[in-house]
């Protein structure tokens, strides 16, 4: 609500609407899809943007590992979920925001409900990994019917994503989170505006504007493949 308050002042006349979404629940991401898809048949531009970093393991509504379910599963939901809408536009575009930190991870398969033992950091970049991996099998599935998908890197923005305790801003700062978030949002806006970028779908860009080829993982068309299958499991199952 204080974002839409923002913006109408900033923008006079500018049309904003408000939908909720708990991304820790699949639920919660189903209802989300349905309003959006009964207001507005048509849908141009997706940004998944949402993400977290808990110290430690929580689990999402539908027992997944909380940054597997909310940085990667819930938005994989979400944008199959809004794909009529999403091919209503004609030349659509999905930005997922996803991070250097990929270039760490990797997919442990059995890990996904919380099984093995927690570490945030291994989460996040296995996460972060299911990000640039679901971008590019997403450009791939879609190379015929026009939709244009990407990640990227947004750079160190000091958000609160590892919480909001005064301790845990504090220390994401000093381990050098210092963008803002305008200037972090700079690759999603222009992934999500720029011409003649068509060329470049499935690509992983950097905070610089830049194609980067990500890490070897990450362009892997068989693990994205198997990520794709198993996501679709997943949530189908839940």
């Amino acid at each position: 609500k204080a974002a839409r308050a923002d913006i109408a002042a900033r923008v006079p006349g500018a049309k904003l609407e408000l939908v909720s979404l708990d991304l820790a629940s699949l639920a919660s991401v189903r209802a989300c899809a349905d309003t959006i898809k009964n207001q507005w048949p048509r849908i141009d531009v997706l940004i998944n943007n949402a993400g977290l970093f808990p110290f430690k393991k929580q689990l999402t509504d539908d027992g997944f590992e909380m940054q597997f379910g909310v940085n990667h599963l819930a938005h994989f939901l979400l944008t199959q979920s809004l794909m009529p809408a999403l091919l209503a536009a004609g030349r659509p575009r999905v930005v997922n925001v996803a991070s250097m930190m990929h270039h760490l991870g990797k997919l442990d398969f059995d890990s996904f409900r919380g099984e093995k033992p927690y570490g945030p950091l291994k989460a996040y970049a296995q996460s972060k990994l299911c990000n640039v991996l679901f971008a590019r099998e997403l450009a791939r599935r879609h190379a015929g019917d026009g939709l244009l998908s990407w990640s990227l890197h947004p750079g160190p923005v000091g958000t609160n994503i590892m919480g909001r305790g005064l301790v845990n801003r504090t220390l994401y700062r000093l381990i050098g989170a210092y963008m803002s978030a305008k200037r972090g949002a700079r690759t999603s806006v222009y992934l999500a505006s720029a011409d003649n970028i068509e060329g470049t779908s499935g690509a992983y860009y950097d905070e610089f504007l830049k194609v980067k080829p990500g890490s070897k993982l990450s362009q892997d068309t068989a693990l994205a493949a198997r990520l794709w299958q198993a996501s679709e499991s997943l949530v189908a199952g839940a």
